[in-house]
């Protein structure tokens, strides 16, 4: 089968809605409310000044929920397992910036201590608050969704060890608003996008200078193959897992200095 690739006349000036970008910026976590649940939440503290505020259902049902925070803004967790023994428990939620696809958790041991586990990296002992400690952090804190507002949507790398990285916002901010980023670890430059191309065949990310594009296809619908081009030169990359990549995404690459998860600090 012939191969299915990318035909780009020109580089049109698209405005940002047109290449689905926020229309008043970057969106910002938005407010949650828990008064449905508030006398249902447990607060937990550490030493290092983490508050986490745990949904944690005995019945074992999904709706489980957590925050965690350093301040007064607490963060949603995304929450991705729950397993019981007992009266002992453990909520796993995502932890980006731990390796081979680890979660983070926090445990409720058989003697009835808790513990924030990150893969034995940044663990820590917390302790439950009751009474007019857990009332007054419930009633004086923000809760917030997931500090998280983007996933990855492509990384990529080079053989010169340049790597080539696009994300877009989550799902519940539309799944768009794309940005394109060049460099090596540390070091990555968010690159102004011009216009989007985007079909069965593939997706062209093209960028302000009108000869920098991000080209992503499609070869015989069996393997996925990714170029960078530049005017007349073109560059193969190699494409690389986002899951497993994780840790390089979201702490090697500099891009995300805050993710607001309860391993952040890995």
């Amino acid at each position: 089968m012939r191969a299915r690739g990318w035909v780009v006349a020109g580089i049109l000036a698209l405005s940002s809605v047109a290449l689905g970008q926020p229309k008043d910026g970057e969106p910002k976590p938005t407010p949650v409310d828990i008064k449905a649940i508030k006398d249902k939440l447990q607060v937990f503290q550490d030493k290092a000044g983490g508050t986490y505020v745990v949904f944690e259902r005995a019945d074992g049902n999904s709706d489980t929920r957590v925050w965690y925070g350093t301040g007064k803004s607490l963060y949603e967790q995304i929450v991705i397992g729950l397993s019981r023994n007992g009266d002992s428990w453990s909520i796993n939620s995502w932890a980006p910036r731990l390796p081979e696809l680890r979660p983070a958790s926090i445990i409720r041991k058989e003697d009835g201590t808790f513990l924030r586990w990150c893969d034995g990296k940044d663990d820590a002992v917390i302790t439950q608050l009751t009474g007019d400690k857990a009332k007054a952090i419930l009633d004086k804190y923000g809760f917030f969704s997931s500090a998280l507002v983007r996933r990855p949507h492509l990384f990529a790398r080079d053989d010169a060890g340049v790597y080539y990285y696009v994300d877009r916002l989550d799902t519940t901010h539309g799944g768009k608003g794309y940005r394109v980023f060049v460099g090596k670890k540390g070091a990555m430059k968010q690159l102004s996008l011009t216009d989007i191309a985007s079909d069965s065949a593939g997706q062209v990310f093209s960028t302000k200078t009108g000869d920098l594009r991000l080209v992503k296809t499609n070869d015989g619908d069996v393997k996925q193959t990714t170029k960078w081009v530049k005017g007349e030169k073109k560059t193969e990359l190699i494409v690389l897992d986002v899951d497993v990549n994780s840790p390089i995404i979201f702490k090697d690459l500099g891009i995300y200095k805050f993710t607001g998860t309860l391993c952040d600090n890995i």
